[in-house]
């Protein structure tokens, strides 16, 4: 009954941050993973990279990056209409666009809340690559998602791991929906285990 409920609950969650616990500095990215296997699975996707420091959508994908959502979230663009379209149209990229120096907190502003509802209602599914969770911005996207990702690399202990996903975000009321951890690069069993589990449950 238990595994029938999270399932379900699973099932409903329409929008997902996908966060680390240190910053990336690979060109990889879980969130872009799961967004290109749910859109191969029949889903509408919207794929965000809100990493604005360190940006790498884009270059996974060999998209331009002139444009993106800095631009959305500073009013100058329209979401949908600087959104890149791959595999057959199931797949939507909004690469992060070049952040102006005193831009502020874009991420955390009332537009990305925003930003969020409408992609919410335009996809089946949102996913977010999401900057490291030490930064506040991430704390304040957490809250506003119905699920979280946690990445997590080599030299984070359980202990440590609990209490920073317990300070950061327990206070924010958001879900911890995933824990991937990430021992070698290369391939990941544990993030191939957690993706297919996604799917399994119609992600």
């Amino acid at each position: 009954m238990e595994q029938m409920e999270q399932m379900n609950r699973i099932k409903s969650f329409k929008s997902i941050l996908v966060t680390s616990t240190r910053t990336l500095s690979d060109s990889n990215s879980i969130a872009a993973d799961i967004a290109t296997l749910v859109a191969r699975n029949g889903k509408m996707v919207a794929l965000v990279d809100a990493d604005l420091r360190r940006p790498v959508i884009h270059k996974l994908f060999d998209l331009p990056n002139r444009v993106g959502l800095c631009d959305v979230l500073s009013g100058s663009r329209s979401p949908l209409a600087v959104m890149h379209r791959l595999d057959n149209g199931h797949l939507s990229i909004l690469a992060a666009g070049i952040q102006a120096r005193k831009s502020g907190d874009l991420i955390g502003s009332a537009k990305m809340f925003n930003l969020l509802q409408l992609l919410k209602k335009q996809f089946d599914k949102v996913i977010i690559h999401g900057p490291p969770f030490f930064y506040s911005e991430t704390a304040t996207l957490a809250a506003q998602v119905d699920g979280v990702v946690l990445l997590i690399h080599p030299g984070y202990s359980q202990v440590e791991t609990s209490q920073s996903i317990t300070d950061r975000f327990q206070k924010t009321g958001a879900t911890i929906i995933g824990i991937v951890m990430r021992s070698q690069p290369g391939h990941h069993p544990g993030q191939t285990a957690f993706n297919d589990r996604l799917l399994a449950y119609d992600l």
